[in-house]
């Protein structure tokens, strides 16, 4: 089997060139030809305004490469062949290549642009067992038994990061801050208290409710009716975990080939034939690591995976006291709604890092930017004429089940989807996957047998994603 290239730019913002392209079509016509055009003239001044926002150093750049810059490799002549290749060098493709590097196994990784150019250093640092189907409706679909041992596995991902992190002594500001959920109701609140309070002892965790007569201790915002505290939850800075895994990696032996992308990738008798610019390599195994930057030359996965653009901001730096109220205890905050926001202090605890996803019709870091800072005024008013650092957007990976998948598609390995919580999900099952390389028990998951359905051919479209969206948006506005 051939799987045949399609040529794609590299910048992050193009990675889904088709959707960026009609999303601003959309735009343009929209103000001639759609009942819509009207709205988009009036907030023309609106966006003006919003212009102030900018800090006179203002960079569209994740605020993590300052500390961990992304900076091309030396460019080896590749092998010929390899035992293992893996394409992606986020997370899962290093967390892979660690396993068959340390077994002997010689191994290759290839990435199209920088190393960890993606959302691997783009994300939030926000780590956490989050596995999100519930435990409710896996049990109805899978049985108890199954059930149990799905969502066992978002508990292991957090314990084998921290385990990672202190055995490899791993630099990355690693803390165990906890993590605050805000909720917007108190229907919102009493809902969440019940769930948890019904979590079968397998999977019971420790938290504790923060009512909202409380919740200054946790955060400086009103917007919340409450909220829940996870204390095992933490952070990390994600440039410097990427940095340090791949120095781990390559310590181990595997060689990394960056601006080296994969065009086709050809099934041969005894492998896989991976066509690149700079020459072909032959190779037993594959693994497919790219999430939600999956191109379509990998076709089978890529109908499989919904990119979705996650935006963030980094503010200028902030008074001391200022950060010690807006988050007291240091937390990671997210909040319960589908469609939310996420945020934190930095490492440095100097600048409120906050996030969130808007539209596809807003395709740019500066476009995402301004939304994000809108939502950041809805949480912090107090904010209002701050200034903003840093712009940056990546794309996560979202499944129609909302969770990971990894196993073998026609011989060829892979693990992804992990709709947003990626930082120990894609440690955890990178891992996993290498495993599964070796032919180890220990590479056996919960999720092995777990269907992975294609999404929809519409529901790519930017018009109608957009849409769905927004009506999200609503419904949660209204019924929290």
């Amino acid at each position: 089997m051939i799987y045949d290239s399609v040529s794609q730019p590299n910048d992050v913002e193009q990675t889904i060139p088709s959707l960026r392209t009609w999303s601003e079509v959309y735009v343009a016509l929209g103000e001639h030809y759609n009942p819509f055009g009207l709205f988009i003239t009036l907030i023309r001044p609106i966006e003006s305004r919003m212009s102030n926002i900018y800090a006179n150093d203002y960079r569209d750049m994740p605020y993590w490469w300052e500390a961990a810059p992304r900076e091309p490799l030396t460019q080896p002549d590749l092998p010929r062949t390899v035992d293992v290749a893996v394409i992606g060098s986020g997370y899962t493709g290093l967390n892979a290549a660690l396993q068959t590097a340390r077994a002997g196994r010689s191994t290759l990784i290839l990435e199209k642009d920088l190393a960890g150019y993606g959302c691997s250093s783009r994300n939030g640092g926000q780590a956490g067992t989050s596995y999100k189907p519930k435990y409710d409706r896996l049990a109805k679909r899978f049985g108890r038994q199954t059930a149990l041992e799905m969502v066992q596995e978002g508990h292991r991902a957090l314990a084998y990061l921290k385990t990672l992190v202190d055995e490899e002594r791993i630099d990355c500001d690693w803390t165990q801050s906890g993590r605050f959920i805000g909720v917007h109701s108190k229907q919102a609140f009493d809902r969440l208290n019940r769930n948890y309070a019904k979590t079968p002892s397998e999977i019971a965790f420790e938290y504790h409710m923060v009512p909202k007569s409380e919740q200054d201790t946790e955060i400086g915002s009103q917007l919340f009716k409450g909220g829940c505290v996870l204390p095992a939850h933490g952070s990390i800075h994600p440039g410097k975990y990427h940095l340090e895994l791949l120095r781990l990696t390559t310590e181990a032996g595997a060689m990394v080939a960056d601006q080296c992308e994969v065009t086709t990738l050809e099934r041969k008798s005894n492998g896989f034939r991976l066509h690149t610019a700079r020459g072909t390599v032959d190779a037993r195994d594959v693994v497919l690591a790219t999430n939600g930057y999956t191109d379509r030359q990998f076709e089978w996965h890529n109908r499989r995976i919904l990119p979705i653009g996650s935006f963030q901001v980094a503010t200028e730096v902030l008074p001391d006291e200022l950060c010690r109220t807006l988050i007291p205890q240091n937390r990671v905050i997210s909040d319960t709604r589908l469609i939310g926001n996420y945020f934190r202090l930095s490492p440095d605890q100097k600048r409120l890092i906050f996030g969130g996803r808007v539209t596809f019709t807003e395709a740019g870091s500066r476009s995402g930017t301004q939304t994000l800072y809108q939502q950041m005024l809805t949480v912090y008013p107090q904010l209002a004429g701050v200034k903003v650092s840093y712009g940056w957007v990546g794309f996560v990976a979202y499944t129609t089940d909302i969770s990971p998948h990894i196993g073998m598609d026609n011989g060829l390995y892979f693990a992804m989807g992990y709709c947003g919580s990626g930082i120990t999900l894609s440690s955890y099952f990178g891992m996993k996957v290498g495993q599964k390389v070796l032919g180890t028990s220990e590479g056996k998951t919960a999720l092995d047998r777990l269907d992975f359905k294609p999404w929809p051919n519409i529901i790519k479209f930017p018009r109608v994603l957009s849409g769905i969206t927004r009506l999200a948006r609503v419904a949660e506005t209204f019924g929290a």
